[in-house]
């Protein structure tokens, strides 16, 4: 079996070991994709609290049941899952407990299983967002995660949904995708978008998924009285802002965190992914070789979501 380490600065090393075994309650899962997480980036790039090395990374997986440990009754093996183990999808096979696999619904494609970690993430954003019916809402970064943001916010509550995104391209498939309008905030101009959209009272949310400083401020500066933000997007160690106590004090505003949904936010992803479009959120597909270049790729911030797995490509 061969697997992804990675040993520091900007190199893997793949290993050969041999074929994990699943002890009592585990399974061994084939893996079919994995996706580069930003928050990887960062670490490797010393953005965020290091971690002992050699390392193996990869937590946003999803493949197929190969091999079934005792005292595991409800998965078979061929059944297509989404993986919550935390770490090890940059390899062929993984071992874990049957309780951290969800199965994917029928026609799903295995590799949209890799999707569902961090889908997990926004469908807490948005479930604690607690978007008003009809509400406006706000989304700074039309990246691989704010896409899903996007589609989940506006198939629940949302009635309008503006996109801040710097990127042209990203912009024309966030309007494609569903959003009301797409700012470029280079122009210098979202604060009057909004304004204009909400006459001029605020979004109700606004959800920050760029993990840049200057866009959580746009979105503080967005919201209404009484709104929230919601911090989807991770900012590096040493990110930001300049905060007006008083303002926020006094506006009433809630800024809120999102890390992580949980078993039941894995659930409920899984369940969301024959309703959302996902196939062009995946800009690219790299053999797991070749993990040093998808890395590569990720650091340019020029693609959208980029996998890593067998067969892909």
């Amino acid at each position: 079996m061969r697997s992804a380490a990675w040993i520091g600065g900007r190199e893997f090393e793949i290993r050969e070991g041999p074929e994990p075994e699943p002890g009592p309650g585990e399974v061994r899962v084939r893996v079919r994709a994995c996706g580069v997480c930003q928050t990887e980036v960062h670490i490797m790039d010393g953005l965020l609290t290091q971690i002992n090395l050699p390392s193996m990374m990869g937590h946003e997986f999803g493949g197929e049941v190969e091999a079934i440990g005792a005292d595991v009754t409800s998965l078979e093996v061929g059944m297509p899952v989404a993986c919550q183990f935390g770490a090890g999808g940059y390899a062929d096979q993984a071992v874990g407990p049957a309780e951290r696999l969800f199965p994917l619904p029928d026609g799903v494609p295995v590799q949209h299983g890799a999707l569902v970690e961090p889908m997990a993430c926004i469908v807490a954003a948005v479930e604690q967002a607690e978007l008003p019916m009809g509400a406006t809402a706000l989304l700074t970064g039309a990246g691989p995660m704010g896409l899903v943001v996007l589609q989940l916010a506006s198939r629940s509550r949302a009635a309008r949904v503006i996109v801040s995104e710097p990127n042209a391209d990203r912009r024309a498939l966030a309007l494609r995708l569903g959003a009301d309008q797409a700012v470029d905030p280079g122009e210098g101009h979202l604060e009057e978008v909004v304004a204009e959209a909400t006459r001029g009272a605020g979004v109700a949310v606004a959800f920050e998924s760029s993990g840049q400083p200057a866009a959580l401020a746009d979105c503080l500066r967005s919201v209404a009285d009484g709104g929230s933000v919601m911090m989807v997007g991770v900012h590096p160690n040493e990110a930001r802002i300049p905060l007006n106590l008083y303002d926020f004090h006094r506006s009433r505003l809630r800024l809120l965190g999102i890390w992580g949904g949980g078993r039941d936010g894995f659930r409920a992803a899984a369940q969301w992914l024959p309703h959302l479009e996902l196939e062009p959120l995946i800009s690219h597909r790299f053999e797991l070789a070749d993990i040093a270049e998808a890395f590569d790729v990720a650091r340019t911030g020029e693609g959208l979501k980029i996998l890593v797995g067998t067969g892909l490509c």
